[in-house]
């Protein structure tokens, strides 16, 4: 069966890309830069760009039905030929568009992580195209930001100082921090229970929420990207001072896999799933499983963005007008401490970046095309669409319009977004402090403050391997990685202990080569620190 599916699949892409290919991380929150005095827009030229990128909403039948779309050609005077990939095929469609050397011009991608070796051995194997003289010639708007920002100039290069892609930036706040663990208020109002700071806190609640509230999930994640998704981004498992990543500790790469801390993480965690706390199905939730969850009382508390919230509370609002949400705090193991990790980005998005390929016929062009986005009229069409139908201008600065805040078509406040402007897909462009600000509620309840950690100070910044190191490292990382999560079910799900499992465990890590891991990553941040 799987061959059945894959094969059809695969030769779809090659047919997609054949035909789109026949033609003749923190800083200080940043503003937008000014056009600059290079092209002049529209270009008005008959030539037809061909643009890979994830699939941006399913709200209608395809990109160029998409409101914000049909204006940018417009603005730009570019046509524009593209190729949607859903984000569930997206990985195997770009491996067989490498393969196959059909590359449209320009490729939307993670090129930090997405490809093993990252930018430097894309730049090394001819994919795509090293843009500092581009970038010098046919984009002022960038290279004027990024000459206003070192900071994130630093994030956006190779250690050889190459630009490989159009970076997806931001401006702090809420654009780089949007996520956190969430309870339901009025049952803790109703038990009579603070909002909880500490793994110890956390556990009367959740087993209060189960054991006075019914709860059968007192916490609940969706796990659709991956099955430990509720603890990657730092939440429970920063507690103990280490996440399931690499991470620095006084200037030298730790593995949290390998600390004291992760076993402690995991011994407790499986407390939990034991003990009914944990959701019994926490590993295969998606998104709706989460949202039903919630909405139907089975959960009292979860890990989320706070625009989930107005969905829950009307949902909840007809059988229960008193439910209400709260932030909590990442948690950490003694009152007082400020938590080490937590859902924070850096200002330099590398999930949706815009490459040039190599093998373009229009690199200039592609280019030109690109760079309209980081001028003001740019910044303003990317995140608050077209003056006059989803914004206008008040004293001086954009507000949106009933169109994107009270839709006639009963869309949600985050739908019109996605189809007038591109403020809430990452992508080549500069996402507004402000606007995503406003996405937020701005009672204390609701406060993005009560999730601020130290987590910058510790994660990786946006280093890149060499493109020797690179099959190396992929080649470890792969096996450690499916160790490391095959592990960490077992142990938090109880199918085997943790006394059984961990000795044995850190001694597999070391087999597989986790110390060659760490030398390659060592190295690599020493150099993002010499940029």
């Amino acid at each position: 069966m799987k061959k059945t599916f894959v094969l059809p699949f695969v030769m779809a892409v090659l047919i997609l890309i054949t035909a789109c290919s026949g033609r003749s991380e923190a800083p200080e929150a940043v503003q937008p830069a000014g056009s600059g005095s290079g092209s002049e827009y529209p270009i008005q030229t008959d030539t037809e760009l061909t643009y890979w990128l994830l699939t941006q909403t399913t709200l209608k039948p395809g990109i160029n039905d998409i409101p914000f779309y049909q204006e940018w050609q417009k603005r730009i005077g570019v046509p524009i030929r593209f190729s949607e990939i859903s984000s569930a095929q997206a990985k195997e469609a770009f491996s067989v568009m490498l393969s196959s050397g059909a590359l449209t011009d320009i490729i939307e991608y993670n090129w930090l992580t997405g490809l093993p070796g990252g930018p430097e051995k894309a730049l090394k194997d001819g994919y795509i195209l090293r843009l500092n003289d581009l970038i010098d010639q046919y984009a002022p708007n960038l290279k004027k930001y990024l000459q206003e920002h070192p900071d994130i100039d630093k994030l956006v290069k190779t250690d050889n100082g190459d630009y490989y892609a159009f970076p997806f930036l931001k401006e702090g706040g809420m654009t780089t921090q949007w996520s956190g663990p969430v309870l339901r208020k009025d049952w803790l109002q109703e038990l009579n229970l603070d909002v909880p700071a500490t793994i110890g806190e956390w556990h009367k609640v959740l087993t209060a929420f189960k054991e006075q509230k019914g709860a059968r999930a007192p916490l609940t994640f969706n796990s659709q990207s991956n099955a430990l998704q509720g603890f990657l981004d730092g939440a429970f498992i920063g507690a103990f001072g280490v996440i399931r990543d690499f991470y620095v500790e006084d200037g030298k790469v730790q593995y949290g896999p390998l600390q004291p801390g992760y076993r402690q993480f995991l011994e407790t965690m499986n407390a939990w799933y034991k003990e009914g706390l944990l959701d019994p199905n926490f590993s295969q939730n998606d998104r709706k499983m989460q949202d039903a969850n919630i909405m139907t009382g089975a959960s009292g508390a979860t890990f989320s963005s706070g625009a989930n919230i107005d969905k829950w509370e009307a949902a909840l609002a007809a059988g229960h007008p008193q439910a209400a949400f709260v932030f909590a705090p990442y948690p950490v193991l003694n009152k007082g401490e400020t938590p080490k990790f937590g859902q924070e980005a850096w200002l330099y998005g590398a999930e949706a970046s815009a490459a040039v390929s190599a093998t373009s016929k229009h690199p200039e062009l592609a280019v030109q095309v690109l760079d309209y986005a980081y001028g003001e009229e740019g910044y303003l069409l990317f995140n608050y669409g077209t003056e006059g139908q989803s914004y206008t201008m008040q004293d001086g600065k954009p507000e949106v319009t009933g169109l994107i805040t009270q839709n006639p078509d009963n869309l949600s406040y985050l739908e019109a977004l996605t189809l007038y402007t591109h403020t809430v897909n990452p992508g080549p462009y500069v996402e507004s402090k402000e606007l995503i600000g406003k996405l937020a509620l701005t009672n204390e309840d609701h406060n993005y403050d009560h999730w601020k950690t130290d987590n910058l100070k510790h994660v990786l910044p946006p280093v890149s391997i060499t493109a020797e190191e690179s099959g190396e490292y992929a080649r470890i990382m792969a096996d450690i990685n499916t160790l490391v999560d095959e592990t960490t079910l077992k142990i938090i799900l109880g199918t085997v202990s943790a006394d059984d499992a961990y000795r044995k465990f850190t001694d597999q890590l070391e087999q597989l080569g986790i110390g060659r891991a760490l030398e390659i990553q060592q190295a690599a941040y020493e150099r993002f620190l010499s940029r």
